[in-house]
């Protein structure tokens, strides 16, 4: 095995810890039936799979990285989820999907790269009307961020 495929198991090992939190934030949200969700950022696609568990609902993952949708293609061929999942390679900054096409927009540890204020006024236009943005971000500015209106 080589270092690089070590690597990325250690990663989805240590990033599938972290599920608990992903079922915790998506337990809060009120119950979606076949919601549109949007997951930006997902790499190797550990919070889309778990999204997927959860809901019964389509899924994006969108990431840049070609080699880690790849990795979540497989995932979702193996768990038979090919009919609600996919993968788009596309950049954050560069999301071109129709304005209010999602009832949740997923965001682990992704935001930070387009900026918080950035991301919610940019990511907004996707959402359904009373849709929800779901960010896991650091604890930085924890005020100021909570003062962000997502309206702007």
């Amino acid at each position: 095995m080589t270092k690089e495929t070590l690597l990325e198991i250690y990663q989805d090992h240590l990033r599938e810890s972290f599920n608990t939190y992903t079922r915790k934030a998506f337990q809060m949200l009120p119950e979606l039936d076949k919601p549109h969700v949007l997951d930006i950022g997902c790499g190797s696609g550990v919070p889309t799979i778990e999204l997927a568990m959860l809901s019964n609902g389509q899924i994006i993952g969108l990431d840049i990285q070609q080699s880690l949708l790849d990795k979540l293609k497989r995932k979702i061929e193996e768990l038979g989820f090919s009919n609600r999942v996919r993968t788009v390679k596309c950049s954050m900054f560069e999301i071109d999907f129709p304005d209010e096409s999602f009832d949740v927009i997923w965001a682990e540890g992704s935001i930070s790269i387009i900026g918080f204020e950035n991301g919610l006024k940019i990511w907004r236009r996707f959402l359904k009307p009373n849709g929800f943005l779901v960010v896991h971000d650091d604890i930085k500015n924890i005020i100021n961020k909570l003062a962000q209106n997502p309206t702007m």
